[in-house]
């Protein structure tokens, strides 16, 4: 019984580690800043940060070389500041 027990732990450990450092599937695209309206953007700007937070975490956890990790957050940055770009030109048509 003590076998099946520590296996099964272990088994939970392990997978509930796996799944939390894995990479996130795909990036959030963005809206036309020309056409968006508020609840676009909003739900944009939500999904954004949800995607660089999972990013930030699988960073954390993955155990990437230093080359990896900083072609990964170079790669994050770039995303980022287009969303920036985004907001910018959204809010200048808002106006």
């Amino acid at each position: 019984m003590k076998k099946y027990v520590i296996a099964l732990t272990l088994t939970a450990a392990l997978s509930s580690g796996a799944h939390a450092c894995s990479k996130p599937a795909t990036k959030p695209e963005f809206p036309d800043p020309a056409t968006a309206v508020s609840a676009q953007m909003v739900k944009a700007n939500n999904d954004v940060k949800a995607y660089v937070k999972a990013m930030q975490d699988y960073l954390g956890c993955a155990g990437l070389s230093r080359s990896a990790e900083k072609k990964e957050l170079d790669d994050l940055k770039a995303y980022a500041e287009s969303f920036n770009v985004i907001i910018r030109a959204y809010k200048a048509k808002a106006g």
